[in-house]
């Protein structure tokens, strides 16, 4: 992606994050130097092709409802693999209210994605680069 300016380097971005589908992000060319930076060379193809901001005129009032459903339930599932014996059905549920709308989405902007649910690298070719 080119860089961006402003307003349109922030907004609510798929795999801004390996392990999960959507997030908040506060400024899109940061982040795309924190990858090259900081993340293992064999990463950082599929993390850069993967990472993208979900267009403004794509984001209707049911889809922001259901991305901050997922990252709300997303951090109480994190929290809860902390705490030994917390159940996560809750966080199932709410999940599997959002992924039809986010799903839908995903999959005209992440073609080929391999996101499995948990994370994006789910796959390796021969020379051991993800993809």
């Amino acid at each position: 992606m080119t860089n961006r300016k402003d307003s349109c380097n922030r907004g609510i971005a798929f795999h801004i994050h390996h392990d999960l589908l959507v997030e908040w992000c506060s400024d899109y060319n940061k982040r795309v130097e924190e990858i090259k930076e900081t993340k293992a060379p064999e990463e950082q193809a599929l993390r850069l092709q993967l990472f993208k901001l979900i267009p403004a005129n794509r984001l209707t009032s049911k889809l922001i409802t259901a991305c901050k459903a997922y990252n709300k339930a997303q951090k109480a599932y994190i929290k809860a693999l902390k705490t030994p014996g917390k159940p996560w059905e809750a966080r199932d549920k709410i999940l599997e209210a959002c992924i039809p709308q986010l799903g839908r989405l995903h999959g005209e902007l992440c073609p080929h994605c391999p996101w499995d649910g948990h994370t994006i690298f789910t796959r390796k070719n021969d020379a051991g680069e993800w993809y």
